[in-house]
């Protein structure tokens, strides 16, 4: 599986302890990893798995370190024309947070905020294209919007995207590309677990080969577990805690 225009294809983390997540999630995925220089800013971090990009990490912005804003992984939506999709999305009841602006020869980004507060990030590519590989495990399997505002969000999405939604018996929602019937990311309201205060968000998820020996392992990496692995939609879950304070969520599909 390729990234595809319109769906999420990359995810970046932005933590307050470059070593210590590099060696988390190295120990944790088997990711190799790439300091690459950006001029007038810190390295930016390329994981790799077996030689393929699948997700990168740099040092969280000092103003959101000041607000104690918590390390988290950032979803990237891949579109053709981020300029165009960007103008768009004040009108749809989002909040540009960051205008888009050329990352090096590797494409073209912004940053914005959905009506229900997720915050996303929107791509155009020029030479960094998404992940290179998907739904294996130690690589990207799964994006979730967990919102406040359902009805607002999907409706956003929606317009800026396309997405078509179907909603299951359990109220959860599965985003599709138009008549494509492979669906490209999820959304539920926010679970009742978490606190009052904290704002709508997206929800990465990673694919091991096995739950539960990953969760053991996140522990004697340092991390923490959220939610213990249990029995979910098509698979077996948990939610973890890096050693900085970022959440993910880990799972494998049944066979």
């Amino acid at each position: 599986m390729n990234a595809r225009l319109g769906a999420p294809g990359w995810v970046d983390l932005s933590t307050s302890d470059v070593p210590a997540a590099r060696t988390f999630y190295e120990g944790l995925f088997g990711w190799t990893s790439q300091d690459m220089s950006v001029p007038g800013g810190p390295d930016y971090t390329m994981f790799f798995l077996d030689g393929k990009e699948v997700a990168g990490m740099g040092p969280q912005d000092p103003a959101a370190a000041a607000a104690r804003a918590p390390p988290a992984w950032l979803t990237v939506l891949l579109v053709g024309a981020v300029d165009a999709a960007t103008a768009d999305v004040d009108g749809l009841g989002g909040t540009v947070v960051m205008p888009a602006m050329d990352v090096m020869t590797q494409g073209r980004m912004s940053v914005i905020q959905d009506p229900s507060g997720a915050i996303v990030a929107l791509w155009q590519a020029i030479d960094h294209h998404g992940a290179q590989v998907f739904n294996e495990p130690g690589s990207l399997m799964w994006n979730e919007l967990d919102t406040r505002d359902r009805d607002r969000a999907l409706s956003f999405y929606s317009e800026l995207l396309g997405w078509r939604w179907e909603t299951d018996d359990n109220g959860y929602c599965t985003a599709f590309l138009g008549d494509d019937s492979q669906p490209v990311a999820g959304a539920m309201d926010m679970p009742a677990m978490v606190p009052a205060e904290a704002p709508s968000y997206w929800m990465v998820y990673f694919a091991v080969s096995d739950c539960d020996e990953a969760v053991a392992r996140t522990q004697e990496l340092g991390g923490q577990v959220f939610l213990p692995p249990m029995p979910m939609g098509p698979g077996r879950f948990a939610g973890i805690v890096d050693p900085a304070g970022a959440m993910l969520m880990i799972g494998h599909r049944d066979s």
